[in-house]
């Protein structure tokens, strides 16, 4: 039998397609990367993908994990041909337990639908990526997703409790809450691997009480410095918000030129800033703190959301940096970084100089509560000399962040887009070590080959 033959033979609930139409559709993921699989399953249970990871295995074939292939690394995309293994069909949210404070979930389930179940019990589910509607849980394991809320609460991986996963013979392995707390060793270490080192079948994941009050405040600074200065005056208190985005200057023109949105003359960047509690007097007291941050830092303006509107339009503001972001350009490259919150505002100063040495528009925002900014780079792909001088920008933008204590990658992933500046963060023997992990797990490099670093067999 050949290789579709096989697979057929092993499905239980799943399907097979192998269609010139849905190969194109699982090509690429959000980025410019593309590949051909050369077959699709759209499985259903945990047996059949150890069955076919087996098949795989015996006949050197690759296999891909897929969500809803919203990444912005190139992290599922096939570009070694093989086997797509299609996880929306796999999106059950087999319970919730209220008691234990816990959620049991196949890997396709979408990330905002388990936050809204979550909320139907009380509870919260805090890892929330900007494509939460959308995403899986199973890609945010991959990533190791954070999002808006992740600098009071954390990334997915705080969450992550246990996990079942299929290794590379095909047999099913069961980590923490599914084995008695016990853990296959080194098995956490799969969190963030980019599915690279097995495939995840169900994941435990801890839920916490849903905090029932809060507040949203927009605030108007007339300088980027000044705005940083009020994120790091924010963190050094006990206030702890919950959510701190920046967006500065350029990206406020964008979405002020395309999208409708107001702001006071002489805005130079903006912060959204959230805070939540599950006790009234305790909010109360960061309202009272967090204004007289704002008066003491001479803030130019600010205002709390009276009520879901004008909260709303606060979010939709924010919203609109990316939308508008993308009519500035026929292209970008939407880099995430991370860099200390002390050299932030050096780091967004360097990206002005960057983008004026290669004549290129850089517009920065983001997560300013952790220092995770996405830094877009905006040319034309048809332009040589433009797509040119935007991977030699891209290049700078991560020197410069490692100059600055930080890291290339804040949660979109390594996968095919910044493999090649693994080195500018890692040494030789760092990155040595990961592949002995990648080797420990994958022996025969079936899972997701060729992302984050090449592997060479044998």
């Amino acid at each position: 039998m050949n290789i579709v033959e096989q697979i057929e033979a092993v499905l239980e609930k799943g399907s097979i397609d192998t269609s010139p139409e849905t190969r194109y559709v699982f090509r690429t993921d959000t980025t410019k990367f593309a590949g051909s699989p050369d077959v699709v399953v759209n499985v259903m249970t945990e047996s059949e993908i150890s069955k076919i990871v087996s098949i795989a295995a015996k006949n050197g074939i690759a296999v891909i994990a897929r969500g809803a292939g919203t990444g912005m690394s190139g992290g599922a995309v096939p570009i070694k041909g093989g086997i797509l293994l299609n996880f929306e069909t796999m999106n059950k949210i087999i319970s919730i337990d209220p008691k234990k404070k816990m959620a049991f979930v196949q890997p396709g389930v979408i990330t905002d639908d388990l936050r809204k179940a979550s909320r139907e019990f009380g509870l919260y589910y805090p890892p929330d990526p900007s494509s939460s509607a959308v995403s899986t849980i199973g890609g945010n394991f991959a990533e190791n997703a954070g999002g808006l809320h992740c600098v009071k609460y954390g990334v997915t991986a705080r969450y992550v409790k246990g996990f079942k996963f299929v290794d590379s013979s095909g047999s099913i392995q069961k980590c923490g809450y599914y084995n008695d707390g016990n853990t296959f060793p080194g098995s956490y270490v799969m969190i963030g691997s980019e599915g690279t080192l097995g495939i995840v079948t169900e994941i435990a994941l801890e839920l916490i009480d849903d905090p029932p009050l809060h507040d949203v405040y927009i605030t108007y600074h007339e300088s980027l410095l000044n705005a940083i200065s009020t994120v790091i005056k924010l963190k050094s208190t006990s206030i702890s918000p919950a959510v701190i985005e920046l967006i500065d200057k350029d990206a406020l023109k964008a979405a002020v030129t395309y999208s409708g949105v107001t702001m006071p003359e002489g805005t130079e960047a903006v912060l959204i800033i959230k805070l939540d509690s599950y006790f009234l007097p305790e909010l109360l007291e960061k309202e009272i703190l967090i204004e007289n941050i704002f008066s003491l830092l001479k803030v130019t303006s600010f205002k709390k959301a009276e009520n879901e509107k004008e909260e709303q339009s606060f979010w939709d503001m924010r919203k609109a940096v990316s939308t508008s972001i993308k009519k500035l350009s026929s292209d970008k490259m939407n880099e995430d970084i991370c860099v200390p919150l002390s050299n932030m505002y050096s780091f967004i100063e360097s990206t002005r100089d960057i983008s004026e040495k290669y004549s290129l528009k850089i517009v920065v925002y983001g997560h300013a509560g952790d220092g995770n900014l996405h830094v877009n780079i905006l040319y034309d792909r048809n332009n040589r000399t433009e797509s040119n001088n935007a991977r030699l920008a891209s290049e700078e933008v991560f020197k410069e962040t490692i100059e600055l204590g930080g890291t290339i990658s804040g949660e979109h992933g390594i996968g095919l887009s910044k493999k090649n500046f693994m080195s500018l963060q890692y040494s030789k023997n760092e990155i040595a070590f990961m592949k002995k992990i990648k080797n420990a797990f994958d022996p025969d490099n079936i899972f997701n080959p060729d992302k984050i670093f090449n592997v060479t067999k044998g």
